[in-house]
């Protein structure tokens, strides 16, 4: 793999267990606004994919402003109404409690230790800097690349773009690795970043999705490949 001269990461969910940390936040969003019998899992799955939807539509702003548009769409029709000053509110809350409690998958610390020795490594992140900051284990990286600091969400060609820029690498010597079909593989691909789909999930490709370079189940193939 002598074309490699810097590996980059999606963070949330290829590095780190956002899904359970998430799952954990929304109980405690569920308990403050008085609702019960609702599968936290399920309603945080379902704000994911709200705030996605919401961030995906418009220009760059505030991850947790997006957050709590998608807060108000999936508890609007479990018949809670927020003002946008408590949505604001608890979206501060959940995204601190998703971000800083999130561990990292099992495998992912001894792998990025030994990527660490060979290439610069570097999250890429639509995450704000504050939240991503909360989070123990981006202590692992020297450098990282939020939503924030490029004024655009992944798939944005600008984020891609000012990751390569900021590595000083071009293109078609970065490996890219991440589990999100369109943040990632549709966002890093066209710009002639090589990619390697960590599918945890074991989900199909999506109809449109441009195949990667590599398809693994964890990061540990991941570092087979790589001889490490």
């Amino acid at each position: 793999m002598q074309w490699i001269k810097a590996i980059t990461f999606d963070f949330w969910g290829t590095l780190v267990d956002v899904d359970t940390s998430g799952e954990v936040a929304m109980a405690h969003l569920l308990d403050n606004v008085g609702l019960i019998g609702i599968n936290p899992r399920e309603l945080y799955l379902r704000w994911d994919a709200a705030t996605v939807r919401r961030y995906r539509s418009d220009k760059w702003r505030p991850y947790v402003e997006w957050t709590a548009f998608g807060i108000r769409d999936v508890l609007e029709p479990l018949g809670i109404e927020l003002n946008e000053a408590q949505a604001l509110r608890e979206a501060e809350t959940f995204v601190s409690k998703m971000t800083t409690s999130a561990k990292p998958h099992a495998e992912v610390p001894h792998v990025i230790a030994a990527l660490r020795s060979r290439w610069p490594l570097m999250p890429i992140t639509n995450m704000d800097d504050r939240f991503f900051q909360l989070n123990p284990f981006t202590a692992e990286f020297d450098l990282y690349l939020t939503a924030e600091q490029a004024g655009a969400f992944k798939p944005s060609a600008i984020i891609f773009g000012k990751a390569i820029e900021r590595l000083n690498v071009d293109a078609e010597n970065i490996l890219h690795v991440s589990l999100s079909q369109f943040a990632d593989l549709e966002g890093a691909m066209p710009l002639g970043i090589k990619v390697a789909w960590i599918n945890r999930g074991r989900e199909k490709r999506g109809q449109f999705t441009p195949q990667p370079l590599f398809e693994f189940a964890d990061l540990n193939e991941l570092a087979s490949v790589l001889s490490l």
